[in-house]
């Protein structure tokens, strides 16, 4: 999945001159915390509502500018970016949004709230599931001899996520359709891997 399929196409922007008491209200009236800051159809910056806040002083409200305390260079993606590429940045710098560029013109804006709806569809955890944690070796050919194992028990595999490493062993999360785990989980501890917590 890119950002293109999951960023704000059309978000509300402001220009660098706008009074900080401003933007605190447009944040406010939309319901959003961060703009990107355009002047001449270019973007030249971008502001946080935890930035603004920062700044503000009821004397100054008129007299600091957006221009005075935005971002100039955010980091930021592009519509062709990864999901998964755009939440590392964000996981990495502590952000809770970034802008969407293409060169030096604002295409989109995505936020963490885009990435972990994004990330929900791509888990499937809208449908309804059963999960199956499972503590196993790391060997390619003990996964796919787990998911045969699950699949020839009755469960359909929908997605499988990769948790903690302990020691030589990692924790599998398989979500699979809904489904009665009893025989699957009999099945595997009968075959000697650990059921670490499981979910009808």
């Amino acid at each position: 999945m890119r950002v293109a399929e999951i960023m704000n196409k059309d978000p509300i922007t402001i220009p660098p001159k706008t009074p900080v008491g401003q933007a605190l209200k447009l944040m406010q009236q939309h319901q959003i915390r961060h703009l990107p800051v355009i002047e001449n159809d270019v973007m030249v910056g971008w502001i946080s509502a935890r930035t603004l806040r920062e700044v503000l002083l009821a004397s100054m409200l008129e007299v600091i500018t957006v221009g005075d305390v935005m971002v100039q260079a955010p980091i930021s993606v592009t519509a062709e970016t990864s999901v998964e590429e755009a939440a590392r940045l964000v996981h990495e710098h502590r952000i809770g949004g970034l802008p969407v560029l293409e060169g030096d013109k604002l295409v989109g804006v995505l936020t963490v709230h885009d990435l972990l709806s994004a990330f929900i569809i791509m888990l499937g955890l809208l449908r309804s599931s059963s999960r199956l944690d499972l503590l196993i070796d790391s060997k390619p050919k003990t996964l796919e001899k787990v998911s045969r194992l699950i699949q020839e028990s009755g469960g359909k595999i929908i997605n499988i996520a990769l948790g903690p490493t302990q020691e030589d062993k990692r924790c599998y999360f398989f979500r699979l359709e809904k489904c009665d785990l009893d025989p699957i989980i009999s099945t595997l501890k009968d075959q000697g891997y650990q059921v670490v917590d499981f979910i009808d």
